[in-house]
């Protein structure tokens, strides 16, 4: 397909493929093992804190990522519900609606911008689009979000180790947003429980780089979401909001911005044939998990159909690992692909698009003629 939802080898996106050990992992694509796995806080776990030296700094990532989990690696309590509940009230129903009219604005004005012309739908409507949001509800600049943006492309795939280590250019960064006066929104509210001392300083600098890095993923569902419905003659129907949240949906499903999620493991058990060592990475992949769906709709899980209940997929984690800002993303998305289709209702594909593979698996190339 011209959209190219699967840019990784066919094997990624595989969910008949056992268990197995490859490059120092386990490697997992069913749905019903890697499901069960994301909402695992006994035998997984991304935290491993307690593994960090004396005097070790790790990227500001770590500390997000590692609220993500109830128990350590060690088996110690983790930082998962105190973060979480810090983070609460900057991610509900209600936080978001509170952006949702600034959003919609903003979304109709990038796309009355490109009416008529050819463009990238990527490049210059939603990631621009994207980055613009995230820095409001931040309460930082743009700049800020495309800084932690082009640290995580930097990374490849994945960091070559986990934790990651920082560099002297993340940290100065980071202190100096903090430092800033006068500043707004998240990151003003995380200085606040920093100072409060209710999170640590890389915490805080954690919380404003992981929800900056999410502009890939949200950008890719925008994208996808759009080179799908125009591809399989849908996008006239995506000028209804209900349609084009479904297509954001299923687009998820299909593409996995979010491609794979890792953990280790902190005790022994097995997966198909395969023993799981404690300490043993364990690699999911989303990819194909999300081919791989329960119930009626499992037919034809290879096909973009936004009429079929996707509820099921991993495409924003599962349990208590679903992702924390999935309000405003799935929002945001159904927004601007709403605005899109009745700005630009007879949007054609302008060649072949082309994705990149990364942490996010976003787009180097989406032309579109409006």
């Amino acid at each position: 397909m011209l959209s190219n939802p699967a840019p990784r080898p066919a094997r990624s996106y595989d969910p008949t493929i056992v268990p197995h050990r490859e490059d120092g992992a386990v490697h997992v694509h069913d749905h019903r093992t890697v499901r069960a796995l994301l909402r695992d806080s006994r035998r997984v776990t991304s935290d491993v804190s307690d593994l960090v030296g004396p005097g070790q700094r790790v990227h500001p990532v770590s500390a997000f990522v590692w609220a993500t989990d109830r128990l350590t690696i060690g088996g110690c309590p983790g930082r998962h519900a105190a973060l979480r509940s810090a983070m609460a009230p900057w991610m509900g129903a209600e936080a978001v609606e509170q952006r949702h009219r600034d959003a919609r604005d903003a979304c109709g004005r990038h796309a009355a911008q490109l009416a008529g012309r050819p463009f990238d739908v990527y490049a210059d409507y939603a990631e621009p689009l994207v980055v613009e949001y995230l820095a409001g509800w931040l309460g930082v600049e743009e700049s800020d979000v495309r800084f932690a943006v082009g640290d995580q492309l930097a990374a490849g795939e994945m960091f070559a180790t986990w934790p990651p280590p920082t560099t002297d250019e993340l940290d100065e960064h980071y202190r100096g947003l903090m430092a800033r006066p006068g500043l707004g929104g998240v990151a003003a509210a995380a200085r606040d429980l920093r100072d409060r001392q209710v999170i640590t300083e890389r915490e805080a600098w954690g919380i404003v780089y992981a929800l900056s890095v999410s502009a890939v993923a949200t950008a890719t569902a925008i994208t996808l979401a759009t080179g799908l419905s125009v591809e399989h003659g849908l996008w006239p129907g995506m000028a209804d909001p209900a349609g084009a949240g479904a297509a954001v949906e299923e687009a998820v499903r299909l593409g996995s911005p979010f491609p794979q999620a890792t953990r280790f493991a902190r005790e022994a058990f097995t997966l198909g044939d395969v023993l799981v060592e404690p300490g043993e990475q364990v690699l999911m992949w989303l990819t194909a998990a999300n081919r791989d769906l329960p119930g009626p709709h499992r037919a034809s899980l290879d096909r973009f159909d936004p009429t079929r209940d996707a509820s099921a997929h991993l495409g924003w984690g599962s349990g208590y690992h679903t992702c924390g800002g999935v309000r405003h993303a799935r929002a945001l998305a159904e927004a601007a692909v709403t605005a899109l289709a009745r700005h630009c209702p007879t949007l054609t594909h302008d060649g072949p698009w082309v994705r990149f593979v990364g942490i996010d698996d976003g787009y180097a190339e989406a032309p579109v003629t409006a």
